[in-house]
């Protein structure tokens, strides 16, 4: 028994097995990970404030908008390259590690000094010094991650990835129960940050032994030839995540980002789901398109695409429909105001989820520079779609541009990945729909009628379940075979 579950879990044997490894490795790490972070986010928040918290979360949103210019796809091309030419993978490892640092220095100057002609709001401005520090040690760490999915050995991110979330929860209640501040909470972070990076570190210590050796000269060019596209992807995922919080902070108070950024996290902690499948697979997949086995891909898309909107689907719509208790239940009542922006956040999981394959789907042809148009339209039209909406509707305009973008975003990506090789989706979705749109109709009774939250929540998941294996969906099969080989 132990040495089946070593085999199964530590041990890379074959295709389906590595990816039945992958996801169970970064679903538990990423699933206790995020709940641990979500306690002592709900702490901080009805700790700090509105206010408070609001300055908090603009100041690490400026940070995530930053990082974008502090990876430019390095680790999305590292990731490829280790999994397609692993024989090079010190030499790729050390040359975009230099590349790294380069970029980091800029970064971190860009934080310093440029990014508080961003702010309006003077607590944001004082936590720009620190949040440089957070840049620097989350993209050092996100970049040793990045060679152990190209390596397929996620069972290593799981493990830095546990440590430094359960760092982030320590640190945090210890310095808010001392100092009930933006700062406490940031310098935590900080901290826990730090942490993990040197984990990291100490992991691929023999890669770093080296880190000057294996450097080569002749690889610098490839690597940012193919990196600029991939950042220029990046830019809208850095968009739809931070630039709502910086023009809220612009145009609006520190009460209101606070407010939407409670929402927001709750999405961002769902965003990590379709993130967990994505990375597992995206090793197979590459290599399949290296090899050109056409009807490999074409399976690897149609049953992550199944498993993907087996997942949106209910959440996004029991999101919807119950979006306003879980807010008073997760926040407290004083984020209420929220509770709508919230609940149209969650409806962009149908957009985002499914576009986090395709964007792999899209990587591993090499064709990004292809949609770079898609992604440079949509960066601005979310921008101009904030201004446009923000004045009218707060905070829930910021939402709804969202929404508008990432629908005619994923739409053309949509289109493009399928031109590259056709792969089939809908076929897929009927039993799903019809599951979900049940769930959706008890969900809504059961909230109508006074049940508590997490037992509708429950409840609602168990007949979404049921349903399916009544319908005899066979996604539903997939991943009892996958549960049973855990």
């Amino acid at each position: 028994m132990i040495a089946r579950l070593k085999q199964l879990l530590f041990q890379n044997k074959n295709t389906r097995q590595t990816v039945i490894k992958n996801v169970f490795w970064l679903s538990f790490s990423q699933i206790i990970s995020r709940g641990i972070r979500a306690l002592i986010i709900i702490y901080s928040a009805r700790l700090l404030g509105t206010a408070e918290y609001g300055i908090f979360s603009y100041a690490l949103s400026l940070a995530g908008f930053f990082t974008l210019f502090a990876d430019i796809g390095l680790s999305s091309i590292l990731t490829r390259e280790v999994s397609q030419k692993p024989e090079r993978a010190s030499e790729y490892f050390s040359t975009a590690f230099w590349i790294k640092v380069i970029l980091l220095i800029g970064t971190a100057f860009a934080v310093i000094f440029i990014s508080p002609y961003f702010s309006k709001l003077e607590g944001a401005k004082a936590l720009l010094p620190l949040v440089a520090f957070l840049v620097i040690f989350d993209n050092i760490r996100e970049f040793c991650n990045a060679f152990f999915r190209g390596k397929e050995r996620m069972e290593r991110e799981a493990l830095i990835t546990l440590l430094t979330n359960i760092a982030i929860a320590f640190f945090g209640f210890l310095a808010l129960s001392s100092y009930r501040t933006s700062t406490a909470i940031t310098v935590s972070y900080i901290s826990s940050a730090g942490l993990g990076m040197l984990a990291a570190i100490f992991m691929l210590r023999n890669e770093f032994v080296h880190i000057i050796s294996n450097f080569r000269k002749e690889l610098v060019s490839p690597i940012f030839s193919a990196a600029w596209s991939i950042a220029a992807l990046g830019l809208l995922g850095v968009f739809m995540l931070n630039i709502d919080v910086i023009m809220l902070g612009w145009l609006r108070t520190a009460s209101d980002v606070g407010l939407y950024s409670a929402g927001q996290r709750i999405v961002q902690v769902l965003y990590v789901l379709p993130s967990i499948l994505a990375a597992s697979t995206f090793p197979a997949l590459s290599r399949a398109i290296g090899k050109n086995e056409s009807s490999q891909v074409k399976n690897i898309m149609e049953r992550s695409m199944a498993i993907i909107f087996f997942v949106a689907l209910p959440l996004a719509v029991g999101g919807i429909v119950l979006g306003v208790p879980i807010v008073a239940f997760v926040f407290g009542s004083e984020y209420l105001p929220g509770a709508l922006t919230f609940q149209i956040l969650m409806a962009t999981l149908l957009f985002v989820f499914p576009g986090t394959l395709i964007g792999n789907y899209i990587l591993g042809y090499n064709r990004q520079r292809d949609v770079a148009k898609f992604v440079a339209f949509a960066s601005i039209g979310n921008a101009v779609f904030n201004y446009i909406f923000i004045t009218p509707f707060g905070i829930a305009g910021a939402a709804l541009a969202t929404i508008v973008v990432q629908s005619f975003y994923n739409f053309f990506m949509w289109r493009f990945a399928k031109k590259i090789h056709n792969f089939q989706t809908l076929y897929h979705l009927k039993k799903i729909g019809v599951a979900t749109l049940i769930m959706g109709i008890a969900a809504f009774l059961m909230n109508l009628v006074g049940f508590h939250i997490l037992v509708t929540i429950a409840l609602s998941g168990l007949l979404y379940i049921g349903v399916l294996v009544i319908l005899k969906e066979k996604i539903t099969h997939e991943i009892l075979l996958i549960v049973r080989g855990i």
